[in-house]
């Protein structure tokens, strides 16, 4: 037993993962050979890399007790544990955009008042219809 993510991960034969999934030998060599699959120093599989990598395919032989069902809660939980921080990670993420949608609406209103405040600037200061110079000698 080896110790990963801090729980026990089950161990089994070659042999045996072949009878637990049916799949043959050799396509259990193949997805070792392709690294799906690692064999420790006793050349034995983890039970929860089988599940992940040929669960989907292959057939799980109900009556063995070697893939238990201890094992498959313990992957079913670690999945659940890492979708309800996904769900959360989504969540902060979306308050920070909608706090970020709401900043450029502020700032696109700070930028019309002071647009609007400039203009009305311009036209308090607006030179008034000056004479010319001869309207202002002889006018």
């Amino acid at each position: 037993m080896k110790l990963h993510h801090g729980e026990h991960m089950t161990k089994i034969t070659i042999t045996q993962a072949s009878k637990d999934f049916g799949v043959s030998r050799n396509t259990l060599y193949k997805k070792i050979r392709q690294g799906l699959l690692t064999q420790d120093s006793d050349g034995l599989l983890d039970a929860s890399d089988l599940i992940r990598v040929i669960g989907s395919q292959g057939k799980v032989n109900a009556s063995s007790d070697t893939i238990n069902t201890e094992n498959v809660n313990s992957v079913n939980r670690e999945l659940q544990h890492e979708i309800e921080q996904l769900k959360q990670l989504l969540a902060m993420k979306e308050i920070l955009i909608n706090q970020l949608q709401q900043q450029v609406l502020d700032l696109r209103q700070d930028k019309e008042q002071l647009y609007n405040q400039i203009n009305q600037k311009r036209i308090e200061h607006k030179p008034e219809n000056r004479k010319g110079l001869l309207e202002r000698i002889f006018g």
